[in-house]
């Protein structure tokens, strides 16, 4: 059935022409009005979406750089044994789980710069701290505080995100964002090759060069977040946008279910933990962070162990990357495009499905080489698939960060999973790993396509019951959420 439209994501206002502070005024509809909206999306899409697919490269990067690093020596440097690397892998996971609720929370009480830049720079010196570990004990703290701060990022980008785009816009930028985690998959397997083969130093060994070369930068980055990040519309600098294109992207937000002017409302995070729809999209994380989190670890050591060299595994970790990048791109757009997200999960679930049949049924080099890269392609867009899901339908500032806090919280919790089924004794072929990864990609397909169908359900009996959906106002909005009605407005209608 097709969907029909949803509330607000107009660029054409039904509203008389806007007027800022200034004494601003911007026209309501018409060529004017577009080509104000055609510049700003511009300086968005060249300026802010980038500079956070920057910062996301940096927490990917520093975040799976202990598979690169495994390679290198890490075991033996740090004097690990038994299951003590998947030990460290879980402890960040541990760390990432506790924090997301809470640093929603903070979001809502500091500018998201601020939030932002802090976490970077604790991240980054957890990570190059790392490059000092000795002993096991040493390794897992710093591994637990880089997952107790890499929390402040990613939950935090989907609601920055919101604030500047319309909800059938959110998609693709999200995907340029996430898609950066593919992109550091791959920098990092070439950074690691060229470590391996290129550096040499006398009293450090490639593993701590690796984790101090990709830790010290996003210190400095997060220096320059906290002055650089806009927080809102309403704080876009003049160097950024001009006055009209700064009142257009006021409205837009507005237009867009950001009218929550509360600080934290005790009433939206008892709405969001008992909503139905967050249960579905928390059980489709659950079933993707288990087979992510295990693909981004050991890759590496999957790799090494179909008969590469250890330098040349390192570089056989980029070509997966590669795919992925295009994947996340073409189904984001898409989805965009067709304003449908659920079934875009199911057909990236299902290819992902493709590669791990063709890990677990073959023993053949080529074969398997080519399920990592089904599985690269199928699991990385369903990641900004699913946080602009529940950014789209969720309204109210606290419902909507709550709502993203749960579904990471659940889906990193089980990510833990995830860093324990690749176990030595498994290998080469790493049934156990392989046939868990698959049980729960089935899981994604079946509950995200069980959740397109209630929300299709309930968009057909508000058009039956209320007939076509307005455009409300940002006063209209207040009221709404000040009512605690919320996506259970008549005029709201869900992305599918």
């Amino acid at each position: 059935m097709e969907e029909k439209t949803t509330i607000g994501p107009s660029d054409s206002l039904a509203s008389e022409a806007g007027k800022n502070s200034e004494g601003v005024v911007v026209p309501a509809s018409g060529p004017e009005r577009e080509a104000i909206v055609k510049r700003l999306k511009l300086k968005l899409d060249l300026r802010l979406v980038p500079y956070l697919a920057l910062l996301y490269l940096f927490n990917a990067l520093d975040r799976g750089n202990i598979g690169n690093a495994r390679l290198a020596g890490l075991e033996a440097g740090t004097k690990l044994s038994g299951n003590d690397f998947y030990n460290a892998l879980s402890f960040f996971y541990f760390g990432y789980t506790i924090s997301q609720i809470p640093n929603m929370f903070i979001l809502k009480r500091v500018t998201p710069s601020v939030l932002v830049g802090v976490t970077m720079i604790l991240w980054g010196i957890c990570s190059t701290s790392m490059a000092a570990a000795k002993s096991y004990s040493g390794l897992v703290a710093a591994r637990f505080f880089m997952g107790v701060f890499e929390a402040g990022v990613g939950p935090a980008a989907p609601i920055i995100l919101s604030f500047f785009y319309l909800r059938h816009e959110l998609a693709w930028r999200a995907a340029l964002f996430y898609g950066s985690s593919t992109f550091a998959g791959a920098f990092g397997g070439l950074i690691a090759y060229g470590v391996a083969t290129n550096l040499a130093h006398e009293k450090l060994a490639a593993w701590q060069l690796l984790f101090i070369i990709e830790g010290i930068p996003t210190i400095a980055l997060g220096f320059i977040t906290i002055f650089v990040l806009p927080n809102s519309p309403e704080s876009l600098e003049r160097w950024f946008v001009t006055p009209e294109e700064k009142q257009v992207a006021i409205e837009r937000s507005r237009s867009g279910h950001n009218a929550d002017s509360s600080l934290i409302d005790k009433r939206q995070l008892w709405a969001a933990l008992k909503d139905y729809k967050n249960i579905f999209t928390c059980l489709i994380y659950i079933g993707l962070n288990i087979p992510l989190a295990s693909f981004t670890s050991f890759l590496p050591t999957i790799v090494k162990l179909m008969g590469y060299t250890e330098a040349t595994a390192q570089l056989m970790t980029v070509p997966p990357y590669a795919c992925a990048i295009v994947c996340v791109f073409a189904m984001c757009w898409n989805s965009d495009r067709t304003q449908r997200r659920g079934y875009h999960v199911a057909a990236s679930a299902t290819l992902a499905c493709l590669g791990y049949i063709l890990l677990i049924s073959s023993s053949n080099i080529k074969a398997n080489y080519t399920g990592a890269c089904f599985v690269a392609m199928g699991l990385y867009p369903i990641v900004p698939l699913m946080l602009s899901w529940v950014a789209n339908n969720n309204v109210g500032h606290t419902k909507r960060a709550i709502s993203i806090a749960m579904l990471n919280t659940f889906g990193q919790c089980f990510a833990t999973v995830g860093t324990q089924i690749y176990k030595n004794k498994t290998a080469p072929r790493f049934f156990m790993g392989y046939g868990v990864c698959l049980a729960f990609t089935v899981v994604m397909i079946v509950f995200s396509l069980a959740l397109s169908f209630v929300l299709n359900r309930e968009n057909n009996r508000r058009d039956t019951e209320h007939g076509t959906p307005k455009v409300l106002s940002s006063e209209e909005q207040q009221a709404a959420i000040d009512g605690g009605i919320y996506d259970n407005h008549p005029s709201f209608r869900y992305f599918i």
